[in-house]
């Protein structure tokens, strides 16, 4: 009888984990800046998804990724399911993508699967965390920084510009559709 409780207790588990409240699937932009591969959490507005969440990873891209990261071709990552609360917490140091040129739900085109490493977390930041219109979270890096916009929820935009030292600031990333205001 312990036998048969202990199955059940390890074929259930899984299927527990996959219903905590943070678990889906959490698409991702992918960046390169100085030589550096950032993936950011595609936010919206509220439920499970409204967090700001940028890494540093590593991963092999095949090539054609990153001749598009170098022409800053807009490149997303759709992660197989997790629970965004271990990426927050630390607790997932990898996991498998399909990466896409172009949005993975808007018709990007599938260049295959790789693994994503993650190498250091720079920003975790609730949606709403900030309630000045135009604050934005500045992440140090070697040469310049990034500039994440705070995002204050419906109706506000998605952007990430990278500042090198002592020059203007260039955008590398900017999505508004998902925090449209959706029609009454």
């Amino acid at each position: 009888m312990k036998l048969l409780w202990l199955m059940l207790f390890y074929i259930s588990f899984p299927l527990w984990a996959c219903l905590h409240a943070s678990h889906g699937v959490h698409g991702m932009v992918l960046l390169q800046v100085e030589n550096q591969l950032i993936a950011s959490h595609l936010p919206f507005p509220a439920g499970k998804h409204a967090h700001q969440i940028v890494l540093q990873i590593s991963s092999d891209m095949p090539k054609l990724v990153l001749q598009a990261l170098k022409e800053k071709r807009l490149v997303t990552l759709e992660p197989q399911p997790f629970a965004l609360n271990d990426l927050q917490q630390g607790k997932l140091k990898s996991f498998n993508a399909q990466v896409y040129l172009g949005h993975f739900e808007r018709g990007g085109k599938d260049l295959g699967t790789v693994t994503v490493q993650v190498q250091q977390k720079l920003l975790d930041k609730a949606v709403g965390a900030v309630a000045e219109q135009n604050a934005v979270y500045r992440i140090p890096l070697t040469q310049g920084e990034l500039l994440v916009k705070a995002i204050s929820g419906e109706g506000a935009v998605d952007e990430i510009s990278y500042q090198a030292k002592d020059k203007k600031a260039e955008q590398l990333y900017f999505e508004s559709a998902d925090f449209a205001p959706e029609a009454k």
